[in-house]
């Protein structure tokens, strides 16, 4: 155990090192953080960014002394949407603006050393939990026994992997600052149940960054029964009320959610079975069907996750089923997404997470013009390959079970 725990340090070190050899480089496969940029300088100026759309904001007298550079404006890859990121994340955007002084650059810097202090928190996380957490009696989930080891071995796959390093660090994505408010969630929530108000903050923390988390709320009810899972979901809706509350205007709501209906109602890039549905809709009716579709899928990722949150005995199991049928349904799945997966993965015996990681990277195919037309061929094979995994390691899986 002293060597696991040494390899560790020298683990996080090295991913450490991996890390910040990105500290200063500009995002380039992705422009979602000129946004990040735009929501931190109106902020940080006491403009509440859930009530202007940029497209109107530009044309204001205060726009050059509070954005300053108008390229920001230029590179805004949804100016006509309101913003549809969470208060927390909000409040990152402003510190991070005002660390800059003014300065695109810096704040690249800031809003990067953000994400790099929630990974360093979550790594060291990780390897001081206990095993196995949450685990159920006589399923098949209560059968993949982990120990400290096996975490272990799954950690230095997450700390050295190409997509985490990439997408979070080089490309400034938020899905590390979630996971590790997800993951600490967990972890004191397991280690005491006494703790649910900590545990229920903490969620809170993660839904306020990105409201993704939400969707496990009826997992966690399952899992730590009824009347206290209750509570816990009541807990998480007020503190995330509570984060919300600076930013109260009459329409925030409807504003916030007309972005976030328009996203999955528009929004298409690297799908797996909507692709599916999508042709089927363009050979029968001749058009796009995503507005049908993506409510019809909803719905059926919806019904998905309350069926598994009520069989699943086993926490991380659960919750890395929920994922993968989340993002199978879903009409856009960016590269980034998949680290969530690969972050619950770890307390898992499942490893098509890493192969997603990995075949991920086929979408980037797409960037190769300025047409951004995807290339379906190599969305097949993504997916294709990654269901192959997937039928393998619940075969395998299955088969320790019955024996």
């Amino acid at each position: 155990m002293i060597k696991t725990f040494k390899n560790a340090r020298e683990v996080i070190f090295l991913g450490v090192f991996f890390r910040l050899l990105l500290l200063f480089a500009v995002p380039a496969l992705s422009d979602d953080f000129y946004r990040f940029v735009w929501d931190g300088r109106l902020l940080f100026n006491g403009i509440n960014p859930y009530t202007i759309l940029p497209t109107d904001f530009v044309q204001t007298f205060d726009f050059q002394r509070i954005i300053g550079d108008k390229t920001i404006f230029e590179k805004l890859n949804s100016p006509n949407y309101y913003t549809v990121y969470p208060p927390l994340n909000q409040l990152i955007f402003a510190v991070s603006a005002a660390l800059s002084q003014g300065s695109l650059f810096g704040n690249i810097v800031a809003l990067r050393i953000f994400i790099l202090l929630a990974e360093v928190g979550m790594f060291l996380k990780i390897i001081s939990s206990p095993t196995p957490l949450l685990a159920g009696e006589g399923s098949l989930e209560s059968n993949i026994n982990l120990n400290q080891r096996s975490i272990f071995s799954s950690f230095r796959l997450y700390a050295f992997n190409p997509l985490i390093i990439i997408e979070l660090t080089g490309n400034l994505h938020f899905e590390g600052v979630v996971m590790c408010f997800l993951i600490l969630a967990f972890y004191v929530g397991v280690k005491n149940r006494k703790s649910l108000v900590f545990s229920s903050f903490l969620f809170a923390c993660a839904v306020c960054v990105k409201m993704l988390p939400l969707i496990f709320i009826p997992l966690i009810i399952k899992q730590i029964g009824w009347k206290k899972g209750g509570i816990y979901a009541s807990m998480v809706g007020l503190f995330t009320a509570l984060f919300f509350l600076p930013f109260l205007d009459r329409m925030l709501i409807e504003k916030l959610f007309s972005s976030v209906n328009l996203y999955f109602q528009k929004f298409e890039f690297n799908a797996s079975f909507y692709y599916l549905v999508r042709a089927v809709g363009f050979k029968i009716f001749g058009y796009n069907i995503i507005g049908t579709a993506g409510k019809i899928m909803a719905f059926l990722t919806f019904s998905g996750v309350l069926l598994i949150s009520w069989r699943s005995k086993n926490l991380f199991v659960g919750a890395l089923a929920i994922l993968t049928l989340y993002f199978a349904m879903a009409t856009t799945v960016h590269p980034w997404y998949v680290t969530n997966l690969l972050v619950i993965a770890i307390f898992t015996n499942f490893r098509y997470t890493i192969l997603w990681s990995y075949t991920a990277f086929f979408s980037y195919a797409t960037y190769q013009t300025n047409l951004y037309q995807e290339n379906l061929y190599l969305v097949a094979l993504e997916y294709l390959l990654v269901l192959g995994m997937i039928i393998y390691e619940l075969r395998d899986n299955f088969s320790i079970n019955q024996k």
